[in-house]
């Protein structure tokens, strides 16, 4: 049963395919869209038992595949299958092309490949499945018309293939020492040794990369903010949450040496703080709110440092909400307004993206009730340097506060496509929905006092000047950029395997 959720994807994907030559264009939408809908039923279907696993094939444990339905997936599954579902509507009137049949099947074979990986238990198999949503990541990302996007693409192709390569490597030194690709055999057989240490330490590093979390983040701003906006919700929202869905079973299979524990927390804050600066600087309203996925990601990777899983999987699921949904209301304004800068887009004319864009900004900044709210509690269980985690807090809304600032500013504009505002607004809704089912009460005195230092500081900002630095390239050439942040990688993981061997 749980293998259809990845199958059906996969099944309409091939019929768009074959409906093309034969003349069959009319029924390429609806298979579209049954396509991201029909995993629905099966995830209705496991999410009424309990923890489910099975060896694809019937064969043995051992030499099969094993896919698992059970709390550590649950939560990235419904995220992947609420933000796909409402990303397609969204992109019914938004990809208008002739080439719209070749977008939806990448869609298609993305939405496959972060299912494969979310319900995997083989790390073989969570590789392959993760590779198909990367390669439809890069094409999809560089089918936007905008400047500057193909080279984006291409560096984002670069850079995941080069972690492509260090974790099957990783991979083959694991299977190396243990005999084993199935986690659940590993975790049973394994033997701690040098070896692994070095093994765990590449995988790490490898999935940081593709990730994007700082300091391995330098593709991610501009391949987030030049793909088309369904594009950027969905590599923002859920495809950098497979290789944090890896670290996270790496994390549940071995136990993780305190080097490797305390390097990434110190990456988890580093990236949450240098998200928020980023931020900050920016007039690009899509490039804000890349570096904001910067930063949020480093909250995901402090729960997966410290073992907070519980606290990591929630705000995984709570992001994918909150920042699909923002990337989706701001690109509905920057499609009718056809600019991205800040200076320049306004909602005071849609009440309805002015509704959805403030609940939105809000849930990232962790108000309640909004779901942001409850998944940094959980992630403050047990978390020494509370003061550092809710500095943080007051700098995303810092950075909220000035993209609202500037979305306020009078002015008039033409009104975004229907239906892409309602399922802006839908997001920004479920969001609230959830908050409220998970985290019921409201933390008046408290939310209070964290928007009002916001404000305040933001306010001291402005008057500084911050906003009016303006950032400038430090490459000429692609190739000169690629290569320097290759050997930041490069210098990275040589740390770890110091460190670790």
């Amino acid at each position: 049963m749980i293998p259809l959720i990845v199958a059906l994807p996969l099944l309409t994907a091939f019929l768009i395919y074959l409906a093309l030559p034969i003349g069959l264009r009319r029924i390429v939408k609806p298979l579209f869209l049954a396509g991201i809908f029909s995993p629905w039923f099966i995830f209705l279907i496991l999410v009424g038992k309990s923890h489910l696993s099975e060896v694809v094939g019937g064969w043995s444990r051992v030499s099969g595949i094993e896919v698992a339905f059970d709390f550590y997936n649950v939560y990235f599954i419904l995220a992947e299958l609420i933000l796909f579902s409402l990303v397609s509507l969204y992109s019914i009137t938004y990809f208008k092309h002739r080439s719209v049949e070749k977008v939806y099947v990448l869609m298609l074979l993305m939405h496959a490949g972060l299912l494969g990986a979310f319900v995997s238990r083989d790390l073989f198999n969570y590789y392959i499945y993760m590779e198909i949503a990367s390669v439809s990541s890069f094409a999809l990302t560089g089918l936007s018309e905008e400047k500057g996007a193909k080279g984006a693409a291409f560096k984002y192709l670069i850079f995941s293939l080069l972690a492509s390569y260090f974790f099957v490597f990783s991979i083959g030194l694991i299977y190396l020492k243990t005999g084993y690709l199935n986690l659940k055999l590993i975790g049973e057989n394994f033997t701690p040794s040098r070896e692994l240490n070095a093994a765990l330490g590449i995988a790490f590093t490898s999935l940081l990369l593709k990730a994007g979390i700082f300091p391995l983040h330098f593709w991610l701003p501009d391949a987030h903010s030049k793909a088309p906006t369904p594009i950027s919700a969905l590599l923002s929202g859920i495809v950098v949450k497979a290789p944090l869905y890896g670290m996270l079973m790496l994390a549940l299979t071995f136990p993780l040496d305190e080097f490797l524990k305390k390097a990434l927390l110190l990456i988890a804050f580093s990236s949450m703080f240098f998200g928020i600066a980023m931020a900050l600087l920016q007039m690009d309203a899509k490039k804000l709110l890349a570096y904001h996925t910067v930063s949020q990601l480093g909250y995901i990777l402090l729960g997966i440092a410290t073992l907070n899983f519980y606290g990591a999987i929630y705000h995984a699921f709570a992001h994918a909400l909150f920042k699909g949904g923002l990337f989706l209301s701001v690109g509905t304004l920057i499609n009718a307004q056809k600019t991205k800068n800040l200076k320049e887009l306004t909602y005071r004319h849609d009440k309805i993206l002015m509704m959805s864009i403030l609940m939105l900004s809000l849930a990232i900044g962790g108000i309640s009730p909004f779901i942001g709210a409850f998944s940094k509690k959980q992630l403050l269980n047990g978390l020494v340097g509370c003061e550092l985690f809710y500095l943080a807090g007051i700098g995303t809304l810092v950075s909220f506060a000035k993209l609202n600032y500037y979305l306020l500013t009078p002015g008039k504009a033409e009104r975004g496509d229907s239906l892409q505002r309602a399922v802006s607004i839908t997001l920004a809704f479920i969001t609230l929905g959830f908050g409220i089912y998970f985290l019921p009460e409201l933390s008046l005195k408290n939310d209070s006092l964290n928007i009002l230092a916001a404000l305040i500081l933001f306010y001291v900002l402005k008057k500084m000047g911050l906003f009016r630095i303006k950032m400038k390239a430090k490459f000429g050439k692609l190739g000169r950029e690629i290569n320097f942040y290759s050997a930041v990688f490069a210098l990275l993981l040589l740390l770890f395997l110091l460190k670790l061997f």
